[in-house]
């Protein structure tokens, strides 16, 4: 009992500083306000039991209508007991209360972070504390589409602070551990691997200090992942919650890169003497461009300037990052692509966990060039943002909690959400070919060459973006491929003796590759893109006509002319219109950004939605009476629409898409035959 009763003391000793410091400064309950210049505005989270106090402490969005915020609930903050995992889930339109698994003979549990592999498939990582004295523990809880549940962790006596995942057979999480003797001190780093199956310890380099901590990891691949945090001679206080106004003096960052087959130790950018480092988050837009962020640390061991490390595939350098105030520190950083990225904290932080102080929201963007502070709410006299999440053409949520009680005995945690709409006109381009390889663009999208006017041995049939937008490839009957912008050739299968011509291609996320695939149901993976299965000499009731890659890469569908659906790798079934009387036949598909679902579409406009993908219109619903034949769908980069492209060039856009231009009634060389989507 006395273990347990340390703790809960400890919990006591911060809420205490905090309640003297709002007396000083006053108080104002987070509410809904007007967006500021940047966009930013508070809003409305989850309805929560208002006896309890409650904050968040990570988030994460797979599409933009499917974000997750985790923290903790208190039913006390006086010693009256632990907290529980706190869940909160966004609809697209409004933040609800999630329910979490049940952990038998629990007394304490906290989720520090999660993330989503696609709207099914999302983990959660944090604490459980057991019953009868027990010692802390790593607690991992997935979501499968309907419920959270406890996954089992190696026996390690710690916390996880952060979990990422490349496909959904490959996740990392990462922590520290702590000691045993009832104060839960941290004391070194460690790192846990999720193989599809379960998770395990995977061995890191020693930081030859006393004392290190992981606090964040990420991948860009599956050979290329970062963790930070950081070490030194003195250990981090944790009077509160462990990376919740971090105290630690004289100790640097600390950074361990992963090859693909080993963690080894990476040179960050050296620390100030004797204050040192603290590195809280670090994200990838690709393989030389990561960010990490934290703060430089005073004598005392509190937060006194924002840290941005950047990586650029070679080395690690500091970038400037503004300094509004005093005491500021950076907690989370995510990026939408190399020139858009988002950085959450608070400013104002030089009391740590010992002292009065009232710190408040702070929001930084990256814009390409150089970080500046995003204007954003602040309505609250004791705020703090502790994790930001993106989703591209749809906006941003940052997540944290304020204090809004008057004395020690009234101390009230509220969760704190602050909220960024983006344009989607800024993100939405488009491109149709025609089958003499004629490229047209639209919106953002950029032409960076055609085959028009050139000789084709056969006909363009398909089409696939770069990731960044910045090129194309065609994909012609005969498995030819043609490059242009920034799309790299990687092979192609002309000149070989097909069974069935090709229909259709897609590419892989970090843009290093592509599949083919034939009217046969014949698959081709071209530079990075993996073999995963085919239709290739199975008997087809339908030709297949299309495919879609899911976001990871790691599986595709490809869908048949009667509407059947076959899934490889992870692309899940989640439906189909084999079987099903159809007016005309499916001519193709697209994946949603999370990979939880996909809509199919007819030649005469009619839209099947499976999955997590929505249904926001179509042509016949239009009312309109035989249009030009439907010859592809391309969705919106937030899954919030999609366009629906004809052989003449008509376009018609739904949802979120914007409608950005249309070739019908102008005169054409040869009939579109393929589409895609910027990003």
């Amino acid at each position: 009992m006395q273990d347990t009763c340390r703790r809960r003391h400890r919990v006591s000793l911060l809420i205490a500083a905090i309640a003297a410091g709002l007396l000083v400064v006053g108080l104002a309950v987070p509410t809904a306000k007007a967006a500021t210049a940047s966009g930013w505005t508070i809003v409305t989270g989850a309805p929560v039991n208002p006896q309890n106090s409650n904050l968040l402490l990570g988030s994460t969005c797979s599409n933009s209508w499917n974000c997750w915020s985790v923290g903790g609930s208190f039913s006390s903050l006086n010693g009256g007991g632990g907290p529980s995992a706190l869940f909160e889930h966004w609809s697209g339109t409004s933040w609800t209360a999630g329910s979490g698994a049940t952990i038998p003979g629990s007394s304490a549990s906290l989720l520090w972070d999660v993330t989503c592999v696609t709207g099914s498939n999302c983990w959660a990582v944090g604490v459980d504390e057991p019953g009868n004295n027990g010692d802390p523990s790593p607690l991992a809880e997935q979501w499968n589409g309907s419920t959270w549940s406890v996954v089992p962790t190696p026996d390690v006596t710690g916390y996880l602070f952060s979990v990422t995942c490349v496909t959904s057979a490959d996740c990392w999480a990462a922590g520290t551990t702590t000691t045993d003797d009832g104060n839960s001190d941290p004391l070194n780093g460690f790192i846990l691997h999720w193989d599809g199956t379960s998770w395990s310890t995977t061995p890191t380099q020693p930081s030859g200090q006393t004392y290190d901590q992981f606090n964040s990891v990420t991948c860009a691949s599956a050979s290329d992942c970062w963790a930070v945090g950081f070490a030194g001679p003195n250990a981090l206080s944790n009077n509160f919650l462990p990376n919740v106004m971090p105290n630690v003096a004289g100790d640097s960052s600390f950074v361990e890169h992963w090859d693909g087959s080993a963690w080894t130790i990476t040179a960050a950018p050296s620390a100030p003497s004797p204050s040192g480092t603290y590195l809280a988050d670090v994200t990838c837009t690709s393989s030389v461009q990561c960010w990490a962020v934290g703060a430089t640390m005073d004598t005392n061991g509190n937060p006194s300037a924002t840290l941005v490390d950047q990586w650029d595939g070679t080395s690690w350098s500091t970038i400037p990052s503004p300094n509004p105030s005093s005491a500021e520190i950076l907690t989370d950083v995510t990026c939408l692509g190399p020139s858009q990225c988002w950085a959450s904290g608070a400013q104002g932080v030089s009391s740590g966990q010992n002292q009065n102080g009232s710190p408040s929201p702070m929001i930084e963007s990256w814009n390409g060039s150089a970080w500046s502070v995003d204007p954003s709410p602040n309505v609250v006299a004791y705020g703090y943002l502790n994790s930001v999440a993106c989703t591209s053409g749809s906006g941003c949520f940052s997540t944290g909690f304020a204090i809004t009680g008057s004395n020690n005995n009234n101390t009230v945690i509220e969760p704190l959400t602050e909220q960024l709409v983006l344009p989607p006109s800024a993100t939405q381009g488009l491109w149709a070919s025609g089958s003499d390889g004629g490229v047209f663009a639209f919106g953002s999208a950029a032409f960076y060459g055609s085959m028009g006017g050139t000789h084709l041995n056969a006909p363009i049939v398909g089409m696939a973006s770069t990731p960044d937008g910045g090129g194309y490839w065609l994909v012609a009957a005969d498995g030819g491929v043609f490059t242009f912008g920034d799309a790299a050739f990687y092979g192609s299968m002309g000149g070989t003796h097909l069974n069935a011509p090709i229909v259709g291609m897609a590419s892989t996320p970090d843009g290093g590759g592509y599949w083919l695939v034939a009217a046969d149901g014949g698959v081709f993976g071209v530079g990075d893109a993996t073999f995963y299965g085919s239709m290739g000499g199975t008997r087809l009731n339908a030709p297949i006509v299309g495919m879609a890659s899911t976001p990871d890469g790691g599986g595709y569908w490809l869908v048949a002319a009667d509407g059947g659906v076959f899934g490889f790798g992870d692309a899940s079934f989640d439906g189909s219109m084999g079987g099903v009387h159809l007016t005309k036949p499916i001519v193709g598909m697209a994946s949603t950004p999370d990979g939880g679902g996909y809509w199919m579409v007819a030649a005469d406009g009619g839209v099947f939605t499976f999955g997590d993908a929505g249904y926001f219109g179509s042509v016949p619903g239009q009312g309109i009476v035989d249009p030009a034949a439907i010859t592809g769908v391309a969705a919106t980069p937030d899954g919030g629409g999609y366009w629906l492209v004809g052989w003449d060039g008509g376009v018609y856009a739904y949802g979120d898409a914007n409608f950005m231009g249309s070739l019908a009634g102008m005169p054409m060389a040869a009939p579109v035959t393929s589409v895609a989507a910027v990003g």
